[in-house]
C-alpha cells in the first residue's frame, strides 16, 4: 500500500475541517502543474505535490505528498475562494487498486454547496491535476475517473 506522505502531519482531515480560504499552484508548465497550496481558515497553509513509485515492469504510479509549510514571504500569492469553502462537509482520499498495488493517488473535498474540488497525480509525471469550479486548467488524471476508489478520510 502506497500511502499519502504525510511526514510529521497528525491529521490531514483536521486542517482541511477547518475550511480552505484561498489556494495557489505553481506556474503552470505545458506538462502542468507540479503543486497547489492550500491556505487554511487556521493561517496555515497545506502544500501538496506527487511523487512516483515503480510497480510492475515500467509501470509507475502516483500518490500525493503533503507538508504544512509556513505562511511567510516565500509564500504563493492566494487566489481567494468563496465562502462556501470555509464549511467542508466530506473529505476522500482517492485509490489506484490494482492487482500488484493500492496507491493513494488522489483527495476529493467537498463543501456545503455540494461542490467539489479534486486533486489527483497526473498522467504527466510529476505533476497533479485539478478539477474544481473555481479553476479552469485541463484535467489529465493518471487513471480515468471511474478507476479510483473514493475512501472517506
Amino acid at each position: 500500500m502506497l500511502e499519502f506522505d504525510t511526514a510529521d502531519l497528525c491529521s490531514i482531515q483536521g486542517l482541511l475541517r477547518q475550511g480552505i480560504v484561498g489556494y495557489a499552484t505553481d506556474t503552470p508548465t505545458p506538462r502542468g502543474v507540479s503543486t497547489i497550496w492550500l491556505f487554511l481558515a487556521n493561517d496555515s497553509i497545506l502544500k501538496i505535490y506527487t511523487t512516483m513509485h515503480d510497480t510492475v515492469g515500467w509501470d509507475e504510479v502516483g500518490n500525493l505528498v503533503f507538508r504544512l509549510v509556513e505562511k511567510d514571504k516565500n509564500a504563493p500569492e492566494m487566489l481567494p475562494l468563496p465562502l462556501a469553502w470555509r464549511d467542508i462537509t466530506v473529505i476522500e482520499k482517492m485509490l489506484v487498486v490494482d492487482e500488484d498495488f493500492t496507491a493513494e493517488s488522489g483527495l476529493q473535498i467537498s463543501n456545503n454547496s455540494g461542490e467539489t474540488f479534486t486533486i489527483v497525480c497526473s498522467a504527466n509525471i510529476y505533476q497533479i491535476e485539478v478539477a474544481a469550479p473555481f479553476y479552469h486548467g485541463d484535467f489529465l488524471p493518471e487513471y480515468y475517473m471511474c478507476h479510483y476508489i473514493h475512501v472517506p478520510l
